[in-house]
């Protein structure tokens, strides 16, 4: 026994349905595309921090290994004090690096937050 309300029913809530869906979808995949475009600016950040070291070794492997050496010995050698403001430097100049990054890939941040609607079929 077929009620005359009760397609139409079914067809609402299917409309609703088919929205909650695509609104979830929707935000996965802002979340992916948000989780790839911070691992892209970190690791670039990272890049730039090794680049310094490569810089400083002369832009050859045995340089840049001797100077992550003396840089090795003398953390280990230093006290706790001397360590904490070296970490203190090196965090601050990777968010600092980061910072340049992500204003630098702000337009690709605008693109992902602001999604165009694709036609689905």
């Amino acid at each position: 026994m077929n009620r005359p309300g009760s397609s139409l029913a079914r067809m609402g809530s299917n409309a609703r349905l088919q929205r909650a869906v695509h609104g979830s979808q929707t935000s996965m995949a802002i979340g992916l595309r948000l989780t790839g475009w911070m691992a892209v600016t970190l690791l670039s950040s990272l890049g730039l921090v090794a680049l310094l070291f490569v810089t400083l070794g002369g832009f050859t492997p045995s340089g840049t290994m001797l100077q992550l050496d003396n840089l090795a010995s003398r953390y280990v050698a230093a006290d706790a004090a001397r360590q904490a403001q070296f970490n203190g430097f090196l965090l601050a100049a990777l968010a600092l690096f980061t910072a340049c990054i992500a204003f630098f890939r702000r337009s690709s941040l605008l693109r992902i937050l602001k999604p165009t609607e694709l036609p689905h079929g």
